[in-house]
Formats: C-alpha cells, sequence, structure tokens
C-alpha cells in the first residue's frame, strides 16, 4: 500500500498549510491562548471557502468529491497551526447528514450552516449506542427529549446530531435550533428528524476519528520537530544537548511514534474512502491516544522549564492531543473495541 500522497493531495496540504497559519491562536501578551476558544466565524468562513468542509462528499451532495484521505491530510495541517475550530466534529455530523441524504448537508459545505454533535452523557461515560435520550413519535412529529453532551461549545451551531433509543432501538436525529449551554444541549420535546441507525452512527463516527486522528498527526509532527530543533541549538556544559545519547534517543522513540500513528491514520483514512471499516478506525485511535500521550509528554520534558510555559507552543500541543484522546471514545474505549472482535480473526500458527 502507497502512503505517500499524490500531487493533488500535496498541493491541498500546501493550500490548507498558507491558510490554517492565519488562524493561528496569536500571543496578544500573555502567551498564546490554549484549551477551548470562541468559535470564530470568519476562520469557518475561509475553510468554507476552501471547501475544505466538503472534501469527502460526492458534488451531487454539494461536496467536492475527493475522500476521508484529503480530510486526514487538510486536518493534519490544522492540528501543525494549532486551529481552534471544530472541524473533525463537523466532519463527524456531515457525514451523519450525507449518509441520510440531508438536504441540510448543502448548507453545511457551503459554510452557512454550523452542524456538530452532542452523541455524550453528561456525567457518563462514552457510549453513543446507549444514550439515556430518548425518541418518541414517528415521520414529522419526533420529539427528543434527554441531554446531550458535545466535545466543544455549541453555541453557534445552528443544528446538532444526536443519538437517542425509540422503543429500545437506536436511532441517530438531527435537531435544529437545540437548547444549548455551552457544550451541552438540552431536548426537552425538541422536535427532531430521524438520519438512521447504527449505520448512520459509525459513519458520522468514523470520519469524526480519521479527520481529528489527522489533526493529532499534524501536533505530534508539530512537537517532534519543535524538540529536534530545541535539541539542535540549546547548550548544555557547552555542548548541544543532541550529543546527549540519552535524549537523541527519547527523540528517536517520539519519531517512531509519530510515524508508526501516520500509517494507521492513514490506512484508516484509505479503509474509510472505500467503505466504513470500524476496527481500523478504533486502532488508529488507540495508536493516536498511546503516541500522542508520550509525544506530548516527551516534548515537554525535552525542553525542561519552557516547555509548561504559556508562551511556548510545546505544551499547547500536548494539551491539544490530550483533548483528542478523549474525543470520539479514549484509547481504553476503543482498546475494548478491539478486543471484543478478537475472536472473529483467524488464529495463525507460530512455528
Amino acid at each position: 500500500m502507497d502512503f505517500k500522497p499524490n500531487e493533488e493531495q500535496r498541493a491541498l496540504a500546501s493550500a490548507v498549510r498558507d491558510m490554517a497559519s492565519s488562524l493561528t491562536p496569536k500571543d496578544e501578551g500573555n502567551g498564546a491562548p490554549t484549551g477551548p476558544q470562541p468559535f470564530d466565524p470568519t476562520g469557518w468562513s475561509r475553510m468554507a471557502e476552501m471547501g475544505l468542509l466538503g472534501l469527502p462528499f460526492s458534488e451531487d451532495a454539494g461536496g467536492f468529491g475527493a475522500s476521508s484521505i484529503e480530510v486526514a491530510l487538510a486536518a493534519s495541517e490544522l492540528g501543525k497551526a494549532r486551529v481552534a475550530l471544530p472541524y473533525a466534529d463537523a466532519m463527524a455530523a456531515a457525514a451523519a447528514l450525507d449518509a441520510a441524504g440531508s438536504d441540510l448537508l448543502a448548507d453545511v459545505v457551503g459554510g452557512e450552516k454550523v452542524v456538530l454533535t452532542a452523541f455524550g452523557e453528561k456525567g457518563g461515560v462514552w457510549a453513543p449506542d446507549q444514550p439515556t435520550r430518548t425518541a418518541t413519535g414517528s415521520g414529522d412529529g419526533v420529539t427528543l427529549s434527554g441531554v446531550g453532551v458535545g466535545n466543544t461549545d455549541l453555541s453557534e451551531a445552528h443544528a446538532v446530531v444526536t443519538t437517542a433509543l425509540a422503543d429500545g432501538e437506536l436511532g441517530v436525529y438531527l435537531v435544529e435550533a437545540p437548547s444549548v449551554d455551552r457544550a451541552v444541549a438540552t431536548f426537552d420535546g425538541a422536535s427532531a428528524v430521524r438520519l438512521g441507525g447504527r449505520e448512520v452512527l459509525d459513519a458520522a463516527l468514523a470520519l469524526g476519528n480519521v479527520a481529528q486522528s489527522g489533526e493529532a498527526i499534524g501536533a505530534m509532527e508539530a512537537a517532534l520537530g519543535m524538540t529536534v530543533e530545541y535539541l539542535k541549538t540549546r547548550k548544555q556544559f557547552g555542548v548541544p544537548l543532541m550529543t546527549f545519547q540519552a535524549l537523541t534517543q527519547r527523540a528517536a522513540d517520539m519519531y517512531v511514534g509519530v510515524e508508526l500513528t501516520r500509517s494507521a491514520v492513514l490506512f484508516a483514512a484509505m479503509a474509510l474512502a472505500e467503505e466504513v471499516d470500524v476496527d481500523a478506525v478504533s486502532r488508529a485511535k488507540y495508536l493516536v491516544g498511546t503516541y500522542g500521550r508520550l509525544v506530548g509528554q516527551e516534548a515537554i520534558q525535552l525542553h525542561g522549564g519552557i516547555g509548561m510555559t504559556a508562551e511556548y507552543a510545546v505544551g499547547h500541543y500536548t494539551s491539544r492531543l490530550a483533548s483528542i484522546e478523549r474525543t470520539f471514545g479514549d484509547t481504553r474505549y476503543h482498546l475494548a473495541r478491539l478486543a471484543q472482535g478478537v475472536g472473529n480473526h483467524e488464529s495463525v500458527d507460530v512455528i
């Protein structure tokens, strides 16, 4: 399998890199901001104009006819630039709309409407297929009750995609103009449209995880690059830190982690371009969580005290990697998913 991007994909990555650099959080004197940021409508419009919101969707649906591979490559550049916009979450919601053939997808691709997800539970574990939310009615008379938790502030969302049970059956629903308080959406008899069942949920989470895993790769690459450059230029006892073998070995471990994770993420993106492969996505997400933590922690430690300061981006990358690890299922969740399916694979005799 060839993991090298083709000419068009390289051009896309270059264009996104140029655009994303202008959206990097700026230092206003107290260090560049980190953590959740207010929604930037101007930045969102620029992403829509570039076509990032419609990359994997067909032209008939208002998209650009690319694939999940391009989504991962674009997200990687956003991750490098520390763009604080909910791209992966929007991709998950858009995938649900696409799977259901919703007319709202065209507005999402064009940037006119912002649709995000609210699959989580307030104070609960990640289990989107076992929601406490309930749906009643049918057709145009469906209403939802309960609370959904998103991955980001939902205040600017025109609609949210969530899950609910109707007579014990799982469904994915679209709720327009939801009642929200930051990341919490309250459905108190809210009108909803059923988008589909488990297949729609799988499609949404697969694309969302591929997008955020691509973002993680970008953050890991940037943290590694900054660390290597620091080891080359920072001196101790009159010599560069790179002359100390123990430190270069730790940097080498970071490099191995980045490359292994990159291969898994690109494989998952390639698999998703053909069909929804939840196992490939879970393998990628497991490595993102495992090596994202390694790269982030090692980057801070190898930088010493400066790595902990608000003015330095290494800590920001580590914070973002920690957030990604807990979005759409954490490392333990995806490892447990893979463990449950071990029995479905053939045994290999090792001679």
